[in-house]
């Protein structure tokens, strides 16, 4: 059995019913038809070639401080994050940064973050994008181009180009924004079906900073 059929599974034995267009196929070919309908952003295509995405690859690693299994935290007033779709050795479907899959990501208030995403994904309409919104899971099969309060939008990246790593070009897109507002955020993967089927995103909080003590 395809791995990657798994999570349609159980989501269609413990969700309402549904048909079978909510699996893996049918979201693959809804996101196909709507970036060629105009229904979503332009796709990017694969252009960097392996050199450059292993080099992406390994600082989403490196960056980061790790608090626990499960977080990451981004201290300072200028930071750079890379999130990686589908890393290699990391669960299908999910996204990787430092070291960690789907982590919580955080960040101080006013910090001016950079942040890069990169598809290493491989196969027909494997499509990923990001958009970081205070919209809470569950999603529904499709996000929407403006969620609430969005901090940032990654536009859609095609898959890489060959099913051999070394051999494949690779798409990536970075957005700069500052996280004025403290709260509890969500980096979602706003492709059809890939958070609510297969729960393609994370936490992403925005730390209060503390005021200076008045004397």
């Amino acid at each position: 059995m395809n791995v990657r059929l798994l999570p349609v599974l159980a989501f269609l034995v413990f969700a309402a019913p549904v048909s079978l267009a909510a699996t893996r196929g049918g979201t693959e070919r809804t996101a196909m038809r709507m970036a060629m309908t105009g229904g979503a952003p332009p796709v990017v295509g694969p252009t960097i070639p392996w050199t450059k995405g292993r080099i992406v690859w390994q600082s989403s690693r490196m960056t980061g401080e790790r608090r626990g299994p499960h977080a990451v935290m981004f201290p300072g007033k200028k930071v750079v994050i890379t999130l990686v779709a589908n890393a290699p050795r990391h669960p299908d479907m999910s996204f990787e940064t430092g070291g960690l899959t789907n982590p919580t990501v955080c960040v101080s208030q006013g910090a001016h973050v950079t942040l890069k995403v990169i598809n290493m994904d491989y196969g027909p309409g494997m499509i990923h994008g990001l958009v970081i919104t205070s919209a809470k899971p569950p999603y529904p099969l499709e996000i929407g181009r403006h969620p609430p309060d969005m901090l940032a939008r990654i536009a859609a990246l095609a898959p890489r180009s060959s099913s051999r790593l070394r051999a494949a070009r690779y798409a990536e897109a970075t957005v700069h924004f500052v996280a004025r507002r403290p709260g509890t955020y969500y980096y979602v993967c706003p492709i059809p079906g890939h958070a609510s089927a297969f729960h393609m995103y994370g936490r992403f909080i925005v730390r209060q900073s503390r005021s200076p003590t008045t004397p």
